[in-house]
């Protein structure tokens, strides 16, 4: 019986060390950020280094055999210390470019669109009348979806547009005066036709998407 044992003993120690070896050599070799990498700069090669992770890791980490697809591009955001490099990192372009400007407009619950806004929208900022009185024809600015916001506690949601830097005080005061529409029109990239020159009458179709600034 004792031999019994001892066999059974020496099976499951043989079996733990596979099991532990096979954890050890399942794993790949991802990069880390070296020190602080802050967002907009450009990422050198001194920035990196490598460490061992487990094959199983669910987040999309970047392999060390893409450092030279890294290197030279800026960081999209800012990675701590010893850090591990996630895919979106590195990006060519940054949000927003030079001569843009980012803008947030809320959006309260009663006005919110029913179809939901995406980024790379291509949308109109148009401007109104806060009473919605008055006869002039409203004007607006051509901008871009940048990213929505998950609704705050009080249901409004935050819709991040990007605008030219030299519209971007005068669409700020704008939104605050509680004046300012978003209009998306419509997503197809072959469009024939496009917005013109401020002064034109937004389209009131049923693809349009109309929500104010409001708070």
């Amino acid at each position: 019986m004792l031999a019994v044992v001892m066999i059974a003993a020496i099976g499951v120690g043989a079996l733990g060390a596979v099991l532990l070896w096979a954890t050890l050599t399942d794993t790949r070799t991802v990069l880390v950020a070296r020190d602080t990498i802050v967002r907009g700069s450009v990422i050198t090669a001194e920035d990196l280094t490598e460490t061992q992770v487990g094959a199983d890791v669910a987040l999309d980490l970047i392999g060390a055999g893409a450092r030279a697809d890294v290197v030279g591009r800026r960081a999209a955001w800012d990675v701590a210390a010893g850090a591990t490099l996630t895919a979106g990192v590195v990006t060519e372009e940054l949000v927003p470019p030079s001569g843009m400007s980012v803008l947030g407009i809320v959006l309260p619950p009663p006005v919110a669109p029913g179809l939901t806004l995406l980024p790379g929208d291509q949308v109109r900022a148009v401007v109104t009348a806060a009473d919605g009185g008055g006869e002039q024809t409203p004007t607006f600015h051509e901008a871009e979806v940048v990213a929505v916001n998950p609704p705050a506690p009080d249901g409004q949601t935050v819709v991040d547009v990007l605008v030219s830097h030299e519209e971007a005080i005068t669409l700020a005061a704008e939104a605050a005066a509680g004046k300012v529409t978003l209009v998306l029109d419509s997503r197809e990239l072959d469009e024939a036709t496009s917005p013109s020159d401020d002064g034109a009458e937004p389209s009131a179709s049923p693809s349009a998407s109309s929500t104010t600034g409001e708070g």
